[in-house]
């Protein structure tokens, strides 16, 4: 069942009269119209409605259905956008949406009343100018570009007045399999992305500046609606598991699910009636009863075709995994920047907390952070003696967010310095990846690690990805980078399980200089050209081209732990005809375009862009460089003048729109009127909240002038405006949380647990969100008693009202104050605070 458009909500103004007019705010709305905000289930506060002569129009994406067969490792997922123009003139959708990091997009059909068109591939540049033609002519057009593997812009132009249109899309991609354990994850929203460099000017129509190092970084970013408010859209998904043996465990820890099976055993998974705003990414896990097969191929070749394709999926061979790597340096690596802001720091703290826990005596470590600048506990990794890792914990407590995502520094600071003899270093990055500048990250750790690797030394770089909707391009690359793995943990369950998997990956065995001979097997274009070493958890996939028909064995050897050779060998049937792989052959090409690409990590390779193009044209997938496209000339549309839409996106859950630039402006031209996209309750001027030392630029519309200046990091808002048509929001009020000044009974300065309260507010606020998704009028005041210890732990804490603290809510805040850190009181003892908190609803 679709929940209900509610098209007064996450609203935006439109003036396609030949003559200026501004656009006005609506009245409040009233009663009937508040309930049905409610039941949409959006997060709390009220969305900003905008009117034009009376009429109030809502954002052009209205649906997203994805529909996903699982099956081995391999999965196939369709994606049908359903974009609707509620304007009384044709307008042009641009939509800016994530898809997995590892998927490769072979088909897009566009649905025009009952008119299909399937799209051609093309080099990207032709479809451009196929659809900028198409839409100057009049006619309806799609156009599908890669702007990232993990982020894609749908461009739909010439949207009749009052109709919809499906856009659909497939994809496939292999599954992550670690341990036994099959994992699927569908991304739902692109998170902001921080762009290092000088400002250079703006191509595309996202919020953010082009700069020298991120020439694209326009591209890159959809305008994030705030918190509470809602674009309008929601999705549907299901998945469809055909698991071919008993399945043991399934779990969806990020969002509620309904399931059922038929008796063939195939498995169904779709998300719940209340649970489809797409703020987090989906994931599901499961586990089949049975051992898999150490070597399984995978084949398809048409019949009579010059040539086949395979995929097998190698798993590693049983080996001592309590043997250890040698005596360990770790260094974690901590991102503290502004989209890190309230629960996705808190969740990283969590996770690193317990990581120190599971360091041994023998190692040695150092906690490294990085936003606008980079800082290290110590000059050098020390012992994991008890006092060092209390100064530690001491150090983490007292580290905030705010800034810009600076990360080449950190990688350079992490893997540069020489590795102590007899030591292997492994550097742990916890953060949510939101940069734009992936490439040159990707080289830098390879070439630090490469050049250790020269001297004797090892190292490895493993990521942890923190949050609910993390940027998996950039960590699986870095991982990928740095011979290491990645992991992921979301803010709806603990780090135990991430952190777990961390010290396994360490610990236990691995096979390195992985080799395969084929012999006389004639197998060719093996990709990935380079064989990664192979963790005792994790299978080894590769995908490959044959001519010709034959059988026989391929033989893996490999360096083991212990220095001793590992031989494995792989029987393989190469046919002359078989169709129980089709993915085989989009596979590979996804896995050949990943290789290519790291040859443009440096900078421009004219060759290597060459060899992608190639490749997307013969294969018929999506690439930075080849772009489907689709045109309905059927009819004309309009005069070719449509005006831009650019559809928001959800903030991602647990990231603060203030801190994340609050409000975001997506701004639009067209010769008959201008259009735009209102974002949060936050300052509009506020972008560079996020990135500290960037500089947040908001366009003005229609001679609306300066909108404001933005708090923290010092961006401004400005507009000269321009077009025919103008746009005003209004701003609405985000959840308040008043307190007072906390009552201190004891030998500990008043301002100083003050600014202790202060600095874990968003953890308070985050909390009370949370609550408010339940029951959207909550409020109260709570009163919180901490008793302070001698050594500025927690002792004890209480609220005032023994009522409220058996409810979830009185819970959580019992949770946050229990991990206070205050300094040491001056004369020794325990301090008493009482701390009130007033908890009031937007509007």
């Amino acid at each position: 069942m679709r929940l209900p458009r509610p098209l007064p909500l996450a609203a935006l103004a439109l003036s396609l009269l030949s003559s200026p007019a501004l656009a006005t705010p609506s009245p409040a709305p009233d009663a009937a119209l508040l309930q049905l905000a409610r039941s949409v289930k959006t997060s709390p506060g009220r969305l900003p409605t905008l009117t034009v002569k009376g009429a109030q129009v809502g954002l052009p994406l209205e649906h997203t259905r994805v529909h996903a067969e699982l099956a081995t490792h391999v999965a196939r997922v369709d994606v049908t956008q359903t974009f609707v123009n509620d304007h009384d003139a044709p307008i042009e959708a641009v939509y800016v949406f994530p898809l997995p990091e590892n998927s490769a997009v072979d088909d897009m059909i566009i649905t025009v009343g009952d008119r299909t068109i399937r799209a051609q591939i093309k080099e990207r540049k032709a479809a451009r100018l196929t659809y900028e033609a198409a839409k100057q002519a009049g006619h309806t057009a799609a156009l599908l570009e890669q702007e990232r593997p993990n982020i894609f812009t749908q461009s739909v132009a010439n949207l009749p007045p009052g109709e919809r249109i499906e856009v659909h899309l497939r994809y496939v991609q292999t599954l992550t399999y670690d341990v036994g354990e099959y994992e699927f994850v569908f991304p739902m929203v692109v998170g902001p992305r921080f762009s290092p460099g000088t400002p250079t000017g703006k191509q595309g129509d996202g919020w953010a500046l082009d700069t020298d190092q991120v020439p694209d970084a326009s591209r890159l970013g959809p305008p994030i609606m705030g918190v509470g408010e809602r674009t309008g859209h929601d999705i549907d998904l299901e998945v469809v598991l055909d698991p071919g043996l008993p399945l043991i465990d399934l779990q969806t820890p990020t969002h509620k699910t309904d399931a059922w099976s038929e008796a063939s055993g195939l498995m169904h998974v779709s998300l719940a009636e209340d649970d489809r705003i797409p703020n987090r990414d989906f994931m599901l896990r499961y586990r089949l009863d049975g051992d898999a097969p150490q070597a399984a191929t995978h084949v398809f070749r048409k019949a009579g075709a010059p040539e086949g394709h395979f995929m097998v999926v190698l798993q590693p061979p049983t080996l001592d995994v309590d043997h250890l790597v040698g005596q360990r340096e770790l260094l974690f690596v901590v991102d503290v920047s502004g989209s890190m802001s309230g629960a996705p720091l808190a969740q990283a703290k969590a996770a690193l907390r317990l990581a120190l826990q599971g360091l041994r005596p023998v190692d040695t470590f150092n906690v490294i952070t990085f936003a606008g600048q980079t800082a290290r506990l110590w000059d050098r990794p020390r012992p994991a003696n008890d006092t060092h890792l209390a100064h530690a914990l001491r150090f983490l407590d007292g580290v905030t967010a705010g800034g810009g995502t600076h990360m080449a520094d950190a990688v350079e600071q992490a893997l540069a310095p020489q590795v102590e003899p007899g030591r292997h270093r492994y550097v742990f990055f916890l953060t949510d990846g939101y940069v734009g500048n992936e490439a040159a990250l990707f080289d830098g750790a390879r070439g630090l690690v490469r050049g250790l690797k020269a001297k004797g030394q090892r190292a490895r770089v493993f990521t942890l990805g923190v949050g609910s909707s993390t940027n998996r391009h950039l960590l699986d690359g870095l991982a990928k980078a740095g011979d290491g793995l990645a992991s992921y943990v979301t803010l709806r369950e603990t780090p135990h399980r991430a952190i777990n998997r961390m010290y396994r990956l360490i610990d236990h065995s691995v096979l390195r200089e992985v080799r395969i001979d084929w012999g006389d097997l004639p197998v060719r274009d093996v990709e990935p050209a380079e064989l990664p070493d192979l963790f005792a958890s994790r299978p080894l996939v590769i995908h490959g081209r044959y001519v010709g028909q034959s059988a026989g064995e391929a033989t893996l050897t490999a360096i083991g732990p212990n220095g001793r050779p590992v031989t494995l060998t792989i029987p393989l049937d190469l046919p002359l005809a078989s169709n129980r792989a089709p993915a085989a052959p989009t596979l590979w090409a996804r896995q050949r375009v990943a290789t290519l690409s790291q040859r443009l990590w440096r900078g421009h390779d004219a060759e290597a862009v060459k060899a992608i193009t190639a490749v997307g044209l013969k294969h018929r997938i999506v690439t930075a460089y080849t772009s489907f496209v689709a045109v309905d000339d059927s009819r004309k549309v309009g005069d070719g003048r449509p005006a831009k839409v650019i559809q928001a996106a959800e903030a991602p859950e647990g990231v603060d729109p203030a801190m994340a630039g609050g409000a975001m402006l997506g701004k639009s031209t067209g010769a008959r009127g201008t259009l735009a996209v209102m974002g949060s309750a936050g300052d509009v001027g506020g972008l560079s909240n996020m990135f500290g030392d960037a500089v947040g630029e908001v366009q003005g519309f229609g001679g609306l002038g300066t909108i404001g200046a933005g708090r923290g990091g010092g961006g401004l808002g400005s507009g000269g405006g321009y077009g025919r048509g103008a746009v005003l929001g209004r701003r609405t009020r985000a959840p308040r949380i008043s307190n007072a000044v906390p009552q201190v009974m004891g030998s500990l300065d008043g301002h100083a647990v003050h600014r202790v309260l202060r600095k874990h507010a968003n953890q308070f606020r985050y909390a009370y969100e949370k609550q408010l998704r339940a029951n959207p009028t909550f409020k109260g005041r709570w009163e919180l008693v901490i008793t302070i210890g001698p050594d500025g732990k927690v002792a004890a804490v209480q609220l005032a009202d023994e009522a409220q603290a058996k409810t979830d809510f009185g819970k959580a805040l019992l949770r946050i104050a229990k991990r206070l850190r205050f300094p040491k009181p001056a004369g020794g003892g325990k301090v008493v605070v009482r701390y009130p908190l007033v908890f009031t609803p937007g509007n």
